[in-house]
């Protein structure tokens, strides 16, 4: 049964997400897809009916100031309350469930679409290890400033200069269309690789903001993949795994990264581990972890959307009971 859905008009692109899970909460409600704080104006006046705001996709609310009345905020940041996972969700649906393979002629992979400080980083410290000939990857623009390399957060020049060592080899883009996480017409640089390095859409968190924690489709593809992973990503983000069932690989080298707040160090000990992971027999690891890797796939396969969604059904029903 679907209950009765009030759709509050928006600017999001992302229609509903409940349709496209094909489970919805099992109660009356307003559904409001945010796309920034312009949009709370359209909200429909049915004081009777709980109202959700729907950001689960991004890890900031926007500013709910200029909202009167009580609501539900969802969102994909799993520091902040009313957290709901929606990418690896996404993940698994855009991977067939890949078979296991053990011909591996390359290291990492690493494709970049947005020129962002952490991401280019990462490329230089594939650079500056020497094997960027023996991985899959990309860069496709060159705009990157100083100005993500914020002092506040402990970046010196010495980050700047080491994050634009790599500024006479980009763009490097080798492949035929944009968004390679996509696309499974491509050719299959998951199933070639030994190590997936993730730079996730969050990593620093800006002055003003509270540290994020939001993992992506740039995550759970290397899982679907059957891949081993190095996340330069927010602080916590293989602890989120790990809580969500998953293993990650502290046995085979130091994942400590995960654990420091300080953004600048956090950067730095990725890039140092990059350097170290670089060294080590990886087909033989990816070998021997075949085991873990199967296990996580079957973890990204066998997603409970159904129990996730009555989490909504809860929160909707005690938002509402709050407002009596």
């Amino acid at each position: 049964m679907k209950y009765h859905v009030v759709n509050s008009k928006t600017q999001a692109k992302f229609g509903d997400v409940f349709e496209y899970l094909g489970y919805y909460p099992q109660c009356d409600f307003i559904y409001h897809m945010v796309f920034s704080s312009d949009d709370f104006v359209n909200i429909p006046d049915e004081p009777d009916l709980p109202l959700l705001l729907w950001h689960a996709e991004e890890a900031f609310q926007e500013d709910t100031s200029s909202i009167s009345r009580d609501f539900l905020y969802v969102t994909g940041n799993y520091n902040l309350p009313n957290y709901f996972s929606i990418h690896d969700i996404i993940s698994s649906d855009i991977w067939s469930n890949k078979t296991w393979n053990d011909t591996k002629t390359k290291l990492f992979n690493c494709t970049q679409l947005k020129d962002i400080g952490h991401r280019r980083s990462v490329i230089a410290a594939l650079h500056k290890a020497n094997v960027l000939d023996k991985c899959n990857w990309s860069y496709v623009n060159n705009t990157c400033d100083g100005s993500w390399f914020d002092s506040a957060l402990g970046f010196t020049q010495q980050d700047i200069d080491y994050a634009h060592s790599i500024d006479d080899i980009i763009p490097y883009d080798p492949y035929p269309v944009e968004d390679i996480a996509h696309n499974q017409s491509l050719p299959d640089i998951w199933k070639d690789s030994c190590v997936t390095i993730s730079t996730e859409t969050t990593f620093q968190h800006y002055r003003t903001q509270v540290p994020p924690l939001m993992l992506t489709e740039k995550t759970y593809c290397a899982i679907a993949n059957l891949t081993m992973f190095i996340i330069a990503g927010p602080v916590g983000s293989l602890r989120l795994l790990k809580d969500q069932g998953y293993e990650t690989f502290g046995d085979l080298w130091d994942e400590s990264y995960d654990n420091i707040t300080n953004t600048a160090q956090r950067l730095r000990a990725v890039c140092e581990l990059i350097e170290e992971v670089s060294k080590m027999n990886l087909p033989k690891l990816h070998r021997h972890c075949k085991q873990r890797l199967l296990h996580n796939q079957n973890v990204l396969y066998n997603i409970d959307v159904k129990s996730r969604v009555d989490q909504i059904t809860n929160w909707l029903v005690e938002s509402k009971q709050n407002e009596i």
